[in-house]
């Protein structure tokens, strides 16, 4: 089984056109797509391009809104306290150094106050607020030696958070698993983890339908051209 990297991230929002504003006008990313959020009555989903086939996602849900908690569902900055499971800072990648210039010009001169680049060794990287308390990284590996994981893998960090050294074996190489060709059923209703991002009623309703009956309920054509 091989893995292809990120499609798209999405975040929650109050406010889909501020979100929208920033990243095309401020940013420079192209809104691709603006449509109903499938399956969520009265809720919107749009997404813009960040480059090399990776989406920038928000939602925007119908009904009251809720105002994020800073310490809680955010932190004040990088290294506040958040939540766990919460979004720390998201980073987004750039060609190259002369581009990541560019970048910054471009934010700066909308007002944005940007500190960095920084190396890191592994990237170069600057950072920034966005709206609604989003921390933004924008990073570029160039100048930078390529990612060797023999020089990352520190295990007196994982042992401060746990993780034996026969852990970190079982990490850097998962155990390998023969593909059943998607034969493998739901796990029983009463032990099985549920796809919290599926609605409950919806999954108790759809969540053991087979493929095919899924694909029958659920199906939502791409929109003909206007």
């Amino acid at each position: 089984m091989s893995m292809s990297g990120a499609d798209h991230i999405a975040y929650t929002t109050n406010n889909m056109k501020a979100q929208i504003e920033f990243y095309t006008q401020v940013v420079g990313y192209k809104l691709v797509g603006i449509f109903p959020f499938h399956g969520v009555d009265g809720a919107s989903h749009c997404f813009l391009d960040a480059g090399n086939g990776f989406m920038l996602s928000f939602v925007q849900l119908a009904g009251e809104k809720v105002e994020p908690v800073y310490g809680v569902s955010h932190s004040t900055d990088v290294g506040g306290p958040s939540a766990g499971g919460t979004v720390q800072h998201i980073a987004m990648s750039v060609d190259s150094m002369d581009e990541m210039l560019a970048l910054r010009d471009r934010l700066r001169s909308a007002g944005y106050a940007v500190f960095g680049p920084l190396d890191h060794g592994m990237c170069q990287s600057m950072y920034l607020g966005s709206p609604e308390g989003i921390h933004l990284e924008f990073a570029t590996t160039d100048g930078c030696a390529p990612f060797d994981p023999k020089q990352w893998l520190m295990q007196e960090t994982a042992s401060e958070l746990g993780m034996s050294e026969a852990d970190m074996a079982r990490y850097v190489n998962p155990q390998l698993m023969e593909s059943q060709g998607g034969s493998v059923p739901q796990p029983p209703r009463e032990s099985a983890i549920p796809p919290s991002p599926i609605p409950g009623p919806m999954f108790d309703q759809l969540g053991y339908l087979s493929d095919e009956q899924l694909r029958e309920a659920m199906s939502f054509p791409t929109p003909e051209e206007a």
